[in-house]
């Protein structure tokens, strides 16, 4: 009945200027009995309507005009316009209508009806009017938009080139290691930094950011969303050194070691993802925790086998310097020159001859001059043939001594090479190992000595931390690495072997931009609708059957923010139906987090 009423009063409200404009007028009564000044429970019931109307809009100025009858004195009559005017200005107060924008005016009986005795018209002078000039939403966007800065955190790090601790007013705590910070281009990060950071644990939270838990089409199960970006003095926005991170500490009462971390993939006009792609990144219930577990430190073959491949380039300077003895060549006999022993000449065979008129005119003693000069030259040639025979001869048969002796000289030359080889090798590779062994002893010592600073600092922080219901105590914490800035999601993929089905709801007058999400209530989820093709009419496919959950939806409607609920028992074909209300922005996160329970 209450919802008819509202319906019926709200078309009462007087509508004062064109519709090109942005502000509003409206206005209303509320009647008294006679003498009375209180407003009765059917007039109350009248001005909370008024005043959820009115807190629907942007903004709003409001007048409050005391009336009174012409019975009585004036005197009377102004103290009792007075009166009127104070106690509805209270129930205003009430329903957060606050006084600083109201403006009170009394008449008393000063414009009351005059020597009439109709009570019906006296009833009409015993009143208090509202009148209302509003600011209509431009948009939903601009309503949440207030909403939401809210929940923005703004951090000032004077110098990021040392550690900096971060602590969300909602019970994150953030470790940014010393230089972490860099631009686009990858230089230094100029000082003071402005970091922003939103904080998302409660559904209702995610609601007002505009968050969903969906990646690539797969529901998700959400531990809390958290939104990291920084500016430098400069105004550049800033991005993570390759190979840092940020360590992270937020709370949650369900610790599930199995959540993973997403980090923000498509985004809509206003940078809010609307995806979440995973990430490489897990969850812990410590900081300690985030590190990898060290072992043992590698075996010796482990070290020789990287020193090895290190001391390549100063093994070849050494053999370039020591070149290895090659392998003797041997020398071969010759016996095919042996074989042809030179043989002496016969002289008497050896007899000049001259040819032709040669023969008539030389004379006896000149033919004995040249065959003596033949025979000569024959047995000088066979003598230098026969000393050459027997150098190769003599040569020869020293060949197997000699090849003999340049074996042994081998023999002895290349191991004597091959051992200072190997004592040179040793040499660098004992070297090598020890300043490998040295350097990942530092490592693991550095590695260590940051585990434990890490670790202190962050227990230091939590310490003093309060949980999410104000209490002082050691909650449940999720401890995982950032590597990048941006929005950042602890979820798990939920899978589910039921049945599952799409689901409509109907919201009359809803347009294609309003919100409208599903919440399961049997886990942490929000779920996106998709509009539908018949309008007002949205959709939602790969529901279980039978799922218990909230559709929640809210838009900007005629210049005043509206939202729409209905609880489902079990999720079905038919439609569930929901007609929209007006809710004050500022009330519009309680206002689910009512609904949820969160």
């Amino acid at each position: 009945m209450r919802y008819l009423f509202t319906l019926c009063f709200l078309t009462l409200l007087c509508t004062c200027v064109s519709a090109q404009t942005e502000d509003l007028r409206l206005s209303t009564s509320l009647y008294f009995a006679s003498a009375d000044y209180e407003p009765n429970s059917t007039e109350l019931e009248k001005l909370a309507d008024f005043a959820t109307t009115l807190s629907s809009y942007a903004a709003y100025t409001l007048r409050v005009e005391a009336f009174t009858d012409e019975k009585g004195t004036e005197a009377y009559n102004t103290a009792l316009a007075e009166r009127r005017a104070a106690a509805v200005t209270a129930a205003l107060a009430h329903q957060n209508i606050v006084p600083a924008t109201t403006e009170v005016l009394t008449y008393g009986e000063q414009r009351a009806r005059q020597n009439t005795t109709d009570d019906a018209e006296r009833e009409q002078d015993r009143r208090v009017d509202l009148v209302a000039t509003v600011t209509r939403w431009e948009s939903a966007e601009a309503a949440i938009s207030k909403a939401r800065a809210d929940q923005l955190q703004s951090i000032t790090i004077n110098d990021p080139t040392v550690r900096q601790t971060i602590s969300g007013a909602e019970g994150g705590t953030f470790l940014l290691e010393a230089n972490a910070l860099v631009r686009p281009d990858g230089s230094p990060a100029i000082g003071p930094v402005s970091v922003e950071l939103i904080e998302a644990y409660d559904l209702s939270d995610m609601l007002i950011a505009g968050l969903t838990t969906t990646a690539a089409g797969k529901r998700l199960v959400t531990g809390g969303m958290i939104s990291l970006t920084a500016t430098d003095a400069d105004g550049v926005s800033l991005e993570l050194r390759k190979g840092r991170s940020i360590t992270a500490a937020t709370p949650t009462d369900d610790f599930n070691e199995q959540m993973r971390i997403f980090s923000g993939a498509k985004h809509d006009e206003n940078g809010t993802p609307t995806d979440w792609a995973l990430t490489t990144g897990g969850v812990a219930s410590s900081a300690d925790a985030l590190f990898a577990s060290l072992g043992p430190l590698p075996s010796l073959g482990s070290f020789r086998v990287t020193a090895n491949a290190n001391i390549g380039s100063l093994m070849a300077r050494w053999r370039e310097a020591n070149p290895e003895p090659k392998a003797p060549v041997l020398e071969k006999v010759d016996h095919n020159f042996l074989s042809r022993k030179p043989v002496a000449p016969v002289l008497e065979e050896i007899v000049f001859e001259p040819k032709g008129l040669a023969g008539v005119f030389t004379s006896k003693a000149k033919i004995e001059e040249k065959t003596a000069e033949m025979r000569q030259k024959a047995l000088e040639t066979y003598q230098r043939h026969s000393e050459r025979y027997e150098r190769a001869l003599v040569r020869n048969e020293g060949v197997p001594a000699r090849n003999a002796a340049r074996q042994e000289a081998y023999k002895q030359a290349h191991p004597d090479w091959q051992r200072r080889l190997e004592a040179h090798k040793e040499s660098l590779m004992t070297t090598e190992v020890r300043r490998l062994m040295a350097q990942e002893t530092a490592r693991r010592e550095k590695y260590m000595a940051a585990r434990a600073a890490r670790a202190e600092m962050l227990g230091e922080k939590l310490g003093e931390l309060e949980d999410l219901s104000g209490q002082q105590s050691n909650i449940s914490r999720y401890f995982f690495s950032i590597n990048q800035l941006g929005w950042t999601n602890i979820d798990i993929f939920h899978v589910s072997g039921e049945e599952s089905i799409q689901l409509l709801v109907e919201v009359p007058n809803s347009s294609p931009k309003a919100t409208v999400v599903m919440i399961p209530t049997d886990r942490r989820s929000v779920i996106a609708y998709q509009p539908d093709t018949k309008a007002g009419t949205w959709k939602r496919s790969g529901i279980p059957r039978g799922l218990g959950y909230h559709v929640i939806a809210y838009q900007v409607m005629d210049g005043k923010l509206v939202m729409a609920h209905q609880y489902v028992e079990e999720a079905s074909t038919v439609p569930a139906k929901m007609s929209y209300q007006p809710i004050a922005i500022d009330q519009l996160k309680d206002r689910i987090a009512g609904i949820l329970g969160s």
